[in-house]
């Protein structure tokens, strides 16, 4: 009889098991909840394994519904009971529970540890399946921390897994993973590999919204490299894929990429009006704080670039009051570094510059090198900081930049990093060159065959009224070539430059040709355009091959009838204009392919010339070297040694006259912390190192190779304080005291 009656009780608790595990896979928590309460004073003092696996469902039930204290108890007591049968999987299990309802408290640390054991567990039993979706969940315990190498670490660990157990559904989901860790520590190609590599496993799959995601996080990516067509072209492949009902928190994303896309593009009046639209929809889903304030940090960005710097204040106080209970330190360092331009603008530098480095420190916190680098540049250009001090943020943008081939952004710093010509950093649209100190350097420094004979024709080539179209790889010096060219041809009148890829479409047109009062909103008064500006003297078009087709068709008038009309005017204004166009893309491919006008094409292109790049006119180098020392502080400490001379002929370049320009100032910030010239020429091979490939070489091995670089440069910023140093590296003082003396650097 006692038998049967054991029976039967054990009978009833496996049928209430499997009808717990049925109701909280069906995602009935509160039917759940209450079939455990229904039993809880014979389960609570149970020690039967069926009541521990009872116990573990309810906690799952307890954690879905927020009630975290409840439900870390239950885990325990079902830990407690299976404890006893030794390693068993339903214990591994059970581990993984806590560790999520430990996550979901805060409990981050005591979460991790909860999934090691698992992990651990699953191991000795030989569990892949558990083992590999265990380290997972470890992998976004530490991107939730922004531990991104970690993360990536467990998460290669759970590819290998998943490829044993040729789970392709979970292969393509870390691969999308991967990708987005690569995003945010600024290793784009790898991001670019892994998300397509994400969409392709998707698809095979028929896994849509993974297909969907991935597309968004590409286009992310191709946001943050200035690939805008490519951007768009992913928006739109992922907006397909969501558009059968994907959820909520996606297609606001993806409008907010649309959104970023369009103010980066100039289109600041679609973008505000994407945001807005989104906005309320997200307050109408009651969407989280961190996404309403991401949203709100957008249209802070979009008000900026239109002036509105009241309005800009008010969306990024109304960021930041949501994200005071919010552990995202990415989008906390994104609001920080708006609220430093705005800072900036109004003139308070001394809250401005706390502001720049706070958002440094966190983006140095968290490994996010593309928000670092744009925080950089931002800062480099303000009045808040010394000049030395925006030259080492300039110096630190630019070799992210150049790591990543991103050369829209090279394009816009290239001035500030050789030059040091600032500007506002509100308005980056517009560099004009004509100032004393260009004037003075105009000489083309070369040896080459090809370039002198160009050059000797200029001065007839200046008698006619042709345009010159100069083509060439970023940073080869057409800039200066065009500068070259005004100082033998019209030298006493005005140089204007414009780059047609950093000013915004919207912008364009008003910059070029001006406009009268009236002519638009917002237009209080007449301004002079580019071309009026550069009447009788040199227009330098940096990247032509960027300006908008709606543009090409009124230069070609232009350029035909050598008049221009002010918008909003009636009056024609004749012009006396000798133009110079400069790309680095094939204008030839772009007619093709109908993104120029061919008779533009044909119109500037009369008189081109295409200057080699330096690695094919290595006898420049030793001429270029010599010439930029005699403008640094170098020039008075003597002679080079030989040694360092042959690593700037052995080095190939891929950089051009810009990166020789830029490690020579690099040598400059060495010179101040080394012992003697022995020591300038031991440091500076790190200028030079070899760059691997991106399969030979891990992400975090690339990374160090620069870390002499950061390391003396946060030095000189911080005018060689080290607690100041140690803090805009995001690294403590020890740290860089330890790194110092490696470095053999006494200071």
């Amino acid at each position: 009889m006692k038998n049967n009656i054991e029976r039967t009780a054990v009978g009833m608790l496996s049928a209430l098991a499997h009808y717990m595990e049925s109701l909280v896979a069906l995602r009935d928590f509160t039917r759940a909840i209450r079939c455990y309460e229904d039993n809880q004073k014979d389960l609570d003092t149970s020690d039967d394994p069926v009541a521990a696996k009872i116990l573990y469902h309810a906690a799952k039930a307890y954690d879905a519904s927020a009630q975290y204290n409840v439900a870390l108890r239950l885990a325990r007591m079902a830990q407690t009971i299976l404890s006893r049968y030794g390693d068993v999987q339903e214990l591994a299990e059970t581990f993984v529970v806590i560790g999520e309802i430990l996550r979901n408290m805060g409990e981050l640390k005591e979460a991790e540890r909860s999934f090691r054991d698992a992990e651990s567990i699953f191991r000795r039993n030989d569990c892949q399946e558990g083992e590999c979706r265990v380290l997972n969940l470890l992998a976004g315990l530490y991107y939730r921390q922004a531990d991104y190498k970690n993360a990536l670490s467990v998460l290669m660990d759970a590819i290998g897994l998943a490829r044993k157990l040729n789970d392709q559904k979970k292969l393509a989901f870390m691969m999308g993973n991967i990708g987005r860790i690569y995003t945010f520590v600024g290793d784009f190609s790898e991001a670019e590999k892994h998300l397509k590599i994400n969409i392709e496993l998707s698809l095979k799959l028929n896994q849509t919204e993974e297909v969907a995601r991935a597309y968004l996080a590409l286009a992310y990516v191709y946001i943050q490299q200035s690939a805008f067509e490519q951007a768009e072209e992913a928006l739109l492949n992922g907006q397909r894929y969501l558009a059968d009902g994907g959820p909520l928190r996606d297609t606001i994303i993806c409008q907010t990429y649309w959104a970023e896309l369009k103010y980066k593009t100039g289109e600041i009046d679609v973008a505000r009006d994407i945001l807005q639209k989104v906005l309320r929809e997200a307050k109408k889903n009651a969407m989280n704080a961190t996404m309403l304030s991401r949203i709100m940090r957008h249209l802070a960005e979009v008000e900026i670039r239109a002036h509105k710097y009241q309005s800009a204040q008010r969306f990024a106080a109304r960021a930041m009051v949501l994200l005071e209970n919010s552990d995202n330190k990415i989008e906390l360092g994104a609001l920080l570094k708006i609220k430093a331009i705005l800072a900036d603008v109004a003139g308070k530098h001394e809250e401005a510059r706390h502001l720049f480095i706070m958002a440094l420190d966190i983006f140095g916190e968290t490994g996010v090198r593309f928000e670092k680098a744009e925080t950089l540049v931002i800062a480099g250009k303000s009045e808040a900081f010394s000049m030395r001090q925006r030259l080492t943020y300039l110096l630190r943008a630019e070799e992210f930049y150049h790591r990543n081939n991103i050369t829209a952004r090279l394009d816009e710093i290239e001035h500030l990093v050789t030059r040091m010509n600032l500007i506002p950093a509100h308005d980056m649209s517009i560099l004009d060159m004509s100032d004393e100190q260009d004037a003075k350097n105009t000489e083309f420094i070369t040896s080459h065959p090809d370039i002198i004979q160009f050059m000797k024709q200029l001065p007839a080539i200046g008698k006619s009224d042709l345009p010159v179209l100069l083509t060439g790889e970023t940073g080869v010096g057409k800039g200066q070539m065009a500068r070259y060219f005004h100082s033998i041809t019209r030298p006493d009148k005005p140089f204007v430059v414009v780059s047609c890829a950093s000013i915004p479409e919207t912008l364009l047109e008003s910059e070029l040709f001006g406009y009268r009062k009236g002519a638009f909103t917002g237009a209080e008064q007449d301004k002079i355009g580019l071309f009026a500006s550069a009447n009788g003297g040199v227009l330098f078009l940096d990247e032509i091959g960027d300006m908008p087709l709606s543009l090409q068709a009124k230069l070609l008038g232009v350029l035909e009838t050598r008049k221009m009309i002010p918008i909003g005017s009636t009056e024609e204004i004749e012009l006396d204009v000798r133009l110079v166009a400069a790309t680095n893309k094939n204008l030839e491919q772009l007619v093709e392919s109908g993104k120029f006008r061919r008779d533009l094409y044909y119109r500037i292109s009369g008189i081109s010339f295409h200057i080699p790049a330096l690695r094919t006119r290595k006898e420049d180098i030793p001429l270029l070297l010599e010439h930029f020392l005699k403008q640094s502080s170098l020039h008075a400490t003597g002679k080079l040694p030989a040694a360092l001379i042959h690593q700037f002929v052995d080095y190939d370049w891929p950089g051009n006259v810009r990166e020789l320009h830029s490690k020579i100032k690099r040598l400059e910030v060495m010179a101040n912390y080394v012992k003697d010239t022995d020591d300038i020429v031991e440091h500076a091979r790190s200028l030079f190192a070899v760059k691997e490939t991106q399969q030979s070489k891990s992400l975090f091995d690339r990374v160090k190779q620069f870390e002499y670089q950061l390391i003396t440069e946060a030095l000189l910023a911080s005018g060689g304080n080290k607690s100041k140093a140690a803090r805009l590296l995001g690294i403590h003082e020890a740290t860089v005291r330890t790194k110092l003396k490696q470095f053999g650097i006494s200071h």
